[in-house]
């Protein structure tokens, strides 16, 4: 599979510059960095959440930190969790499995990004798939988030440490 469709259509109707950067099929966006050969702390990570009302929030980090759920139910007064792969698949029907764009807007979701993205001077995204990153400079990233509140809601990096498929996972 390549690009999802709903997110080639986004880019395109936003005239957003980007290319592809291909890479081994990986099941996470930390794997997806690594094996694209790409700083972890590029790679935007998108988690999905869920409030007790059943309204949906994705939240995007750095695909190197952990998104702070117990911050982000402080930050907007009510609680979000996690959501299932099957709730996953249903709202990003073009993309394969786990494989989420960090473009909510373009699946009509409601975002929150960590400030730490908005840093960078380059950014990946997955493309909704497990073998392709979208590649945008600062400049092109910001075009795409410009409407999307930001705060602080990452924490805990991830650091290299012994053995695991070549890598072993620590926390800071």
């Amino acid at each position: 599979m390549a690009m999802a469709i709903t997110v080639g259509q986004f880019l395109n109707s936003h005239n957003v510059d980007f290319s592809l950067t291909k890479h081994r099929h990986t099941d996470t966006s930390f794997s997806s960095a690594i094996s694209a050969h790409v700083p972890t702390s590029q790679v935007a990570k998108a988690v999905m959440l869920k409030d007790q009302d059943g309204e949906y929030l994705m939240a995007v980090v750095p695909s190197n930190r952990r998104v702070m759920i117990d911050k982000i139910s402080r930050m907007m007064g009510k609680q979000f969790f996690l959501i299932s792969e099957h709730e996953l698949s249903d709202i990003f029907q073009d993309c394969e499995p786990g494989a989420v764009p960090s473009l909510g807007q373009a699946y009509q979701v409601d975002m929150l990004l960590d400030d730490l993205l908005l840093e960078q001077n380059e950014l990946y995204i997955e493309s909704g798939d497990h073998e392709n990153l979208i590649h945008l400079d600062s400049k092109q990233f910001h075009k795409v988030m410009q409407d999307i509140p930001h705060k602080n809601i990452s924490g805990y990096r991830m650091m290299f440490s012994q053995e695991h498929e070549g890598r072993q996972w620590e926390w800071e």
